[in-house]
């Protein structure tokens, strides 16, 4: 009996000792982002789930680039995890306001849940989903149809490996993103490379984009009623900040592409052949020489 209630205090010990580090070190963190140049403010952070789970509450967080490149706001964040999985967490967020790239992509999400993992002590793999719940509010760009289920899964090496590498140098993000709306379906995998960016400014993007910064579409599937459409392609950024760089496509009906796209300004030639090539060149986007998209700066006005 008596080794019983020692190991029972004993294990109250360890939760609570583990638990109180988890919490400190979570807002280490979210001071760490701050000191980074972030915008960080949140309400109270709580600690809760003994004896079998490490819960970590955070009210009302908002992280955002001081710049107008992400936003985003939660009523609350809940991250999950046991003693037995410090590097696993799951992560539960609701009433969410997301945006990216100054507005241009603005959503708002009900529920939100996410896993974060560690492996082998320097890979990180984070899966943030929908969950199934149909509970999206597209805000911009306009018109755009909801999405049923949606999950994006990135990962980041930390190691000194530089044999899995991208067209510059090693990857410092990959990235697969997969969604349906009910009608038909996206899917896209690729990865980052360059300089890590710590906000959506001017001399971040250029230090960016001079250092061989490089989006690498890797492949792209985008599924509806009878049209399949395949990319794959290379984005930089030009002098002013607009897209620059090339993809091949491939379309089993580009009729109804051109009826799809045409809703959000892309004007698609009526006889475009199976395969082509698009050009991402001074402000446009090009398709044998002919303008389907105009491309904005990516930023405001400098």
């Amino acid at each position: 009996m008596t080794t019983l209630i020692l190991l029972a205090l004993g294990y109250v010990a360890l939760w609570y000792t583990v638990g109180f580090r988890t919490q400190k070190a979570v807002t280490a963190t979210l001071a760490e982002w701050l000191d980074r140049g972030l915008v960080v403010r949140h309400g109270q952070i709580r600690l809760s789930g003994f004896p079998y789970r490490f819960v970590i509450e955070i009210d009302d967080l908002e992280v955002a680039t001081r710049e107008a490149g992400l936003s985003l706001e939660s009523d609350r964040l809940t991250l999950v995890s046991h003693l037995w999985t410090p590097d696993h967490w799951v992560v539960q967020a609701a009433g969410n306001n997301i945006e990216l790239a100054g507005g241009t992509i603005r959503f708002f999400e009900e529920f939100l849940q996410a896993s974060y993992r560690m492996h082998d002590s320097d890979k990180l793999v984070v899966k943030i989903d929908s969950s199934g719940a149909a509970d999206q509010r597209i805000i911009s760009p306009e018109n755009m149809p909801a999405l049923t289920q949606w999950s994006l899964l990135l990962g980041k090496d930390y190691s000194d490996d530089t044999s899995a590498s991208g067209l510059y140098e090693k990857r410092t993000l990959e990235f697969r993103f997969f969604a349906e709306n009910g009608g038909g379906s996206l899917e896209f995998t690729g990865g980052v490379s360059g300089p890590e960016l710590s906000d959506w400014s001017a001399a971040e993007l250029t230090e960016w984009r001079d250092e061989g910064g490089l989006v690498e579409l890797d492949s792209m599937t985008w599924q509806s009623g009878s049209m399949q459409m395949e990319a794959s392609g290379d984005i930089t950024l030009d002098e002013a900040f607009r897209p620059l760089g090339s993809a091949n496509l491939s379309s089993t009906d580009w009729a109804r592409a051109r009826q799809l796209l045409a809703p959000y300004g892309f004007r698609l030639a009526s006889n475009l052949p199976n395969e082509t090539a698009l050009m991402m060149q001074n402000g446009a986007a090009l398709i044998d020489g002919d303008m389907v998209l105009p491309l904005p700066q990516v930023i405001g006005r400098q």
